[in-house]
């Protein structure tokens, strides 16, 4: 028998242990109970919990869901949460894999590791959902399909935090279904005694099916009593792997991928305050058969983005932080691999910002956050037609200019109840100004129990593509609209020993949805392409669900439920390419087996029901595991699979996942 169907065999039967274990409950992802492990420095337990609350330590990055996280570390909305060993331990090979075990995001791969994926939230779709990098601004004004593009690697994420829900008044546009932030590792610096400093490192190695290899290394030091350096890089590439063929059977899919990371950050602190400055750069080259048109069709894309910031403590109650940033992103689409010339997309955007935050204490119970941010965007897009270059979307700008203020409180007994009140002002070059508010309440009616509640207005301006984007089969719009619309949610959460429990319901409401619209019928008609339009009304209505257990030795069983109904409206005699597609079900059962110290077994299956498409998008089930081990001295061994039922599915309509895929990892912390 063949060594890999060994594997294959012995990492079912692994799995099966998890999942006979007992009933699979899902922790919520928003609360903790342990902490960091032994292995990640000092720098990176920012977080207890205390009767039932998530609170935060005072730290410069962000943490979604409020801009008082100083003054008022109660999280007033929930805040779902990967980190620690659970995104150790998870058997996703890249951010948007470990996303989709968060109750209400479901993540649109086109390959795995990383190489493009679409995020939707609470049926969003995949341009209503905001990404930060450690609190800063990532969306790409081409397009929503660059919105994971990260400039790091799986293993410089620290955390993943999602806020389900309105975000426009906290992050602007893009923030009708939910918002995630990326929160990267930091360096160790030395406690506030000056000692110890540290200085150490990881490497890793790892390989596995159709030519899969890879590896990751960092570095990090503490320079004196008061500065920090990390240094990291990662890379992997494939080969690709078989999909289905049209006559049956199967056929090499063109989906090789080559992709590696670099990031760079240094930290200082001073007496009042600290400082810190952040690179990251990320190199994608992957096959891209079937993305957005039946061809083999190939691209490349770059991303580099730097952001600095400097928190200062101006007194007991005042606080202030300015930060800036830069990001450029290019990509290049070739249409068909091997004849460049016939049809190639070459697209450069720019996007640089500044912001100047201030906290205010105001009192015991209250705290006042105000900003004022500028922002600038542009691109510059060619296009190769016939061996001849000229415009594609064209060269553009735009600015922005935006005032936002938050206002969070406290009152009753013991401060059982926490508010918090927001507005933003957004004026864009092109568009009408758009003002945005928010409030939520959260009310510990228990010392097990609380309820939250929130509400607030959404909106998206389109992007370059929706505005500018020409060819015989799509058409842009440059006097397009902004979509806009509001949402609210109410639910309970449940703390209790090793026990959590959550409940929410929420609902959104959308007007001038922007669609690729065509009048019904008219596949195939040159004469009819699809068009974007300002015509979509949408809402949604949905429940999230979540249990889960988690035992003092680190033993875990979990699952999260989340069921949609999206409805959504376009004029009579008129069809839609997008938003009739959207996720309905989606089911997470997922348990961790510590078999011994530094040994573990987790198991993920995953299932996902859409509205609409191919059968094997309509309706997935995916199981994967992760075999874990964290020996004395620094070394780590393990073997992940994914797919181990080797089940055709799409995550993207038309577009086949691979079947089974082992990688196996070896690597040395020092």
């Amino acid at each position: 028998m063949r060594l890999e169907n060994w594997i294959a065999r012995g990492a079912a039967v692994l799995a099966a242990l998890v999942f006979v274990a007992g009933p699979l409950f899902v922790a919520d992802p928003g609360r903790a109970q342990m902490p960091a492990p032994e292995s990640e420095p000092v720098a990176d337990a920012d977080f207890v919990v205390v009767d039932g609350d998530t609170l935060w330590l005072v730290e410069v990055v962000d943490v979604l869901g409020t801009k008082v996280t100083a003054a008022l570390p109660g999280v007033v909305r929930s805040v779902a949460m990967v980190s620690g060993d659970e995104l150790q331990q998870a058997p996703g090979r890249s951010a948007a894999e470990v996303l989709q075990t968060v109750p209400g995001v479901v993540a649109g791969q086109r390959q795995q590791f990383g190489v493009q994926s679409d995020l939707s939230i609470r049926g969003s779709s995949f341009e209503q959902v905001q990404v930060l990098l450690d609190g800063f601004d990532l969306a790409d004004p081409q397009t929503g399909h660059h919105l994971m593009d990260l400039p790091v690697g799986r293993q410089d994420i620290r955390r993943l935090e999602v806020l389900p829900g309105h975000g426009s008044t906290l992050y602007g546009s893009g923030a009708f279904g939910g918002t995630v932030n990326v929160v990267t590792r930091r360096p160790a610096l030395p406690d506030t005694a000056g000692h110890p400093l540290w200085t150490g490192g990881e490497a890793a190695l790892y390989g596995g099916q159709n030519g899969t290899w890879g590896g990751w290394g960092s570095a990090q030091a503490a320079l004196g009593r008061r500065t920090g350096v990390r240094l990291s890089g990662e890379g992997f590439r494939t080969d690709g792997y078989l999909v289905p063929a049209g006559g049956g059977g199967y056929e090499q899919g063109l989906n090789d991928a080559d992709t590696w990371t670099g990031t760079a950050r240094l930290t200082h602190r001073f007496d009042q305050g600290e400082a810190e400055v952040f690179s990251g750069y990320a190199h994608r080259n992957y096959g891209a058969q079937g993305f957005y048109a039946p061809y083999d069709s190939y691209e490349m894309t770059r991303t580099f983005f730097t952001a600095a910031r400097y928190n200062r403590n101006l007194g007991d109650r005042l606080t202030v932080e300015p930060r800036a940033f830069f990001r450029r992103h290019t990509d290049q689409f070739i249409l068909i691999r091997n004849n460049p010339d016939a049809y190639t997309n070459d697209h450069v955007t720019r996007k640089a910002g500044g912001e100047l935050r201030a906290l205010v204490g105001l009192d015991d119970r209250h705290a006042l956050a105000l900003s004022v941010e500028g922002v600038y965007e542009d691109i510059d897009s060619r296009g190769l037609r016939g061996g001849t270059w000229g415009e594609a979307l064209g060269n553009h700008l735009r600015r922005r200019l935006s005032l936002a203020a938050e206002l969070d409180g406290k009152f009753f007994a013991a401060d059982r109840v926490r508010w918090q009140l927001g507005s933003r002002l957004d004026r864009r070059s092109g568009f009408a100004g758009r003002m945005s508010g928010s409030g939520a309440l959260s009310w510990t009616l228990h010392e097990k129990w609380t309820a939250r509640a929130s509400a607030g207005s959404v909106y998206r301006v389109p992007t370059f593509t929706e505005l500018f984007y020409s060819s015989p089969t799509d058409l842009g719009d440059s006097r397009l609209d902004a979509e806009r619309g509001w949402t609210w949610d109410a639910g309970v959460e449940h703390l209790s020993g090793p026990w959590q429990a959550r409940l929410t319901y929420f609902e959104r409401y959308e007007n001038g949805l922007i669609e690729w619209a065509r009048p019904a019928g008219a596949e195939g008609d040159p004469a009819q392409p699809w068009r974007a339009m300002n015509l979509g009304k949408g809402s949604v209505r949905g429940v999230e669900t979540g249990l889960g257990w988690r035992h003092g030795q680190g033993h875990a069983l979990a699952a999260s439920y989340t069921v949609m109904d999206k409805d959504t409206t376009l004029p009579a005699g008129m069809e839609g390419k997008y938003a009739l597609v959207t996720p309905q079900r989606q089911l997470v059962l997922q348990g961790t087996l510590v078999l011994q110290p530094g040994l573990s077994l987790t198991a993920v299956g995953r299932y996902l029901e859409h509205s609409d498409g191919p059968e094997d998008f309509c309706h997935v089930f995916v199981l994967d595991n992760k075999l874990q081990w964290r020996g004395r001295g620094g070394w780590f061994v393990s073997l992940a699979g994914t797919n181990l039922l080797d089940r055709r599915y799409q995550e993207v309509p038309g577009v086949p996942m691979p079947g089974t895929l082992y990688t196996t990892t070896v690597g040395w912390g020092f």
